[in-house]
């Protein structure tokens, strides 16, 4: 594809905070991308912004070395989007992507790979598989119902999660907002404080302790299974956020644990609730304890944090999943080296949303064309761009 014209401009994520929209001309159309933000942020992952004040400031340097010093180098240029990713790489200069922001990065990737979709005349999910060298296939929707930790509600443990696997992503999607809707329902008649608030992941905020919720949970799960579906109920404890360098400081509800102790209460969970899926357990850089606990439990245990979508650090885990999410990688090359690594791994791949999130719709796209198995996306408010976009996939596949 050949560039013709590149320009960048602000706009806003979920989180009402600043992030760039990338917008390319080629062959006389525009394409754009964007970026999501993240609240909870590994340190090894790609850095959102250069070093700043604020991310207010942040944005507008990462705007001004675009327009700079990389939209330049790829602007009058024939190039494959591979290419483009190279030279942002090279710009840069850091393994962090420091210097541009791995967020403005990630931006002009995305918005590059849908270029060259528009100019060979195929779907974006059709050309992210070409990247990939694989095949297109369905993904689950996997969605944060209820949340906690540092996105609200009465628990430490993040995100309480659902997915219901069923033939087509319509019908997994269809079955899964249904349930979502269930269970504002059940929190109404349960939790005498329940207002029906939403985290910035739209899931719902309750005072309830975690062992209810789960309770919860579980009983929706087999209310579906009775009707002839297999949900996936699981949790994401981002247990990097209790971690005080000695031992996990669960705050909100008032215990401290030391790793035996947090492992121990994480395996009763998953015995008493029938947890498939276990996301975050230890700290970022506990490679160890998720090896022992993944050889001692039957949920999969996935790493965010732990892995922050690194070919490199993927290397060297022992668990079953991995947590894909673009920005922390801040390319989709590199994305697609991480997703290629996992799988020689034989593990499971759920490519992520984040919470600062754009109405930019690639997330589906990504999850389709690398065939995730799980998409984690949220339920309701600007994920449902996301959900839309499955929707309108489901009968191209």
């Amino acid at each position: 594809m050949k560039i013709d014209e590149a320009y960048a401009r602000v706009i806003l994520n979920a989180k009402a905070e600043p992030t760039l929209e990338v917008v390319l001309r080629t062959g006389g159309s525009w394409v754009q991308a964007s970026s999501p933000s993240g609240t909870s942020a590994g340190s090894h992952e790609a850095q959102a912004w250069p070093k700043a004040d604020s991310v207010d400031e942040g944005v507008k340097i990462a705007k001004e070395r675009l327009e700079k010093e990389v939209f330049p180098e790829v602007v009058g240029k024939d190039l494959e989007p591979g290419e483009v990713d190279e030279i942002i790489e090279t710009v840069d200069g850091t393994e962090r992507l420091e210097k541009i922001g791995g967020n403005a990065a990630l931006a002009l990737s995305i918005a590059a790979v849908k270029a060259e979709a528009w100019e060979q005349g195929v779907h974006v999910f059709e050309q992210v598989a070409e990247m990939y060298g694989g095949k297109t296939a369905r993904t689950t929707p996997l969605e944060n119902v209820i949340g906690g930790g540092a996105h609200g509600g009465a628990t430490d443990i993040q995100e309480f999660l659902l997915a219901v696997p069923a033939d087509t992503m319509s019908e997994s999607i269809l079955i899964t907002s249904a349930a979502y809707r269930e269970i504002k329902t059940v929190l109404k008649e349960i939790d005498p404080k329940f207002e029906g608030a939403l985290t910035l992941e739209s899931a719902f905020v309750t005072h309830l302790p975690t062992e209810q919720i789960l309770q919860l949970l579980a009983s929706i799960r087999d209310e579906l299974k009775s009707v002839g579906y297999d949900p996936i109920i699981g949790i994401d404890v981002a247990a990097n956020e209790l971690w005080n360098g000695k031992e996990y400081a669960w705050k909100k509800e008032g215990v401290t644990r030391s790793t035996e102790e947090h492992e121990e209460y994480l395996k009763e969970l998953v015995k008493a609730y029938g947890l498939k899926y276990l996301e975050d357990p230890f700290h970022e850089d506990a490679f160890e304890d998720y090896a022992r606990l993944q050889k001692n439990t039957d949920a999969t245990i996935v790493g965010d944090d732990l892995l922050v979508t690194n070919a490199e650090r993927i290397k060297r885990a022992d668990i079953k999943g991995a947590l894909i999410k673009l920005n922390q990688a801040g390319t989709v090359s590199r994305t697609i080296r991480a997703v290629k690594e996992a799988r020689k791994k034989g593990m499971m791949i759920t490519v992520s949303h984040r919470s600062g999130e754009t109405d930019d719709p690639f997330l589906a796209e990504f999850a389709v064309g690398v065939g995730a198995d799980l998409a984690k996306i949220g339920a309701a408010g600007i994920r449902t761009v996301k959900l839309n976009q499955l929707l309108r996939i489901d009968p191209l596949i």
